[in-house]
């Protein structure tokens, strides 16, 4: 760049500066007045503005150098522009961030915002006729041989979140350390005479599935009831939970001794998992 004494431009430098103002020079012609600028449309704005337009790119624009108040006249617009251009930045910006929220609130999540993985699915009716489809589970424990297949994974008492839910299993996405739980909540002693004076055995099993063939028990709970035969009462929560280190696609599903569940209660009978940064 060509030097230049104290509050001058190179040419250059002032050329790349001046050029997107040229367009400016009709709101001086119709009388606007610039911010800064003495007049309206005064003579000497307007000719500066036109030695401006009409400079080709590489001429020299000594004229308008040498031109202390077309010098000033440049600097007022470029502040001008400057100004205009950092408010519609700023619109803009403040534009996309309603956009990003109102996304967000709607359960639009973007993926860079998407959260730590977790999941807590709550359980769905099953049935005996269903019950067939836990050999597809691999060889489970004959305590607790029937994998619970359906599980509900978007009403107000479930979500995913960067872990992938499918035919009864939860997939692991990203590797870590995770807590596991689950609850069942049994219904015992179901209907009839038989029943009633049966000890049952409540067994709910967490299993960890991986590039091996068979499932692993990871969590097992137990519990043994014996109602008199005159009771009518028979509900029994089994919780368990562990913390497990777990790698990208592994599987976990839960099974259990019965199917003599209550599926009333969406908040009774749930299994889910969390990754915590440890």
């Amino acid at each position: 760049h060509e030097e230049r004494g104290p509050g001058c431009l190179g040419t250059s430098s002032l050329q790349l500066q001046l050029l997107p103002l040229c367009a400016l020079q009709s709101q001086a012609s119709q009388g606007n007045r610039f911010p800064g600028t003495q007049a309206p449309g005064s003579t000497e704005e307007l000719r500066c503005l036109q030695v401006i337009n009409q400079q080709q790119e590489g001429s020299s624009l000594e004229e308008v150098i040498s031109n202390q108040s077309c010098l000033k006249l440049a600097n007022t617009i470029k502040a001008y522009v400057a100004t205009v251009t950092e408010n519609v930045i700023r619109r803009s910006a403040v534009k996309e961030a309603r956009r990003s929220y109102f996304n967000t609130s709607e359960g639009q999540v973007p993926p860079k915002m998407a959260g730590k993985p977790s999941a807590h699915l709550t359980l769905r009716p099953q049935s005996l006729a269903q019950d067939g489809n836990s050999k597809r589970f691999g060889n489970l424990s004959q305590s607790c041989r029937h994998a619970i297949a359906r599980w509900e994974d978007s009403t107000i008492h479930s979500h995913l979140q960067n872990i992938t839910y499918r035919d009864g299993r939860l997939r692991v996405n990203q590797a870590g350390k995770y807590y596991v739980y689950s609850q069942i909540y049994f219904r015992y002693p179901s209907d009839g005479a038989s029943a009633r004076v049966s000890v049952p055995q409540l067994v709910q099993c967490i299993n960890w599935k991986t590039s091996y063939s068979q499932p692993i028990l990871l969590l097992k709970g137990v519990g043994t009831k014996c109602w008199a035969p005159e009771a009518d009462y028979g509900l029994h929560a089994l919780y368990q939970g562990g913390l497990f280190e777990l790698k990208a696609g592994d599987e976990l599903f839960v099974s259990v001794s019965s199917l003599a569940i209550d599926y009333n209660d969406a908040a009774a009978s749930y299994f889910g998992a969390f990754r915590l940064d440890l």
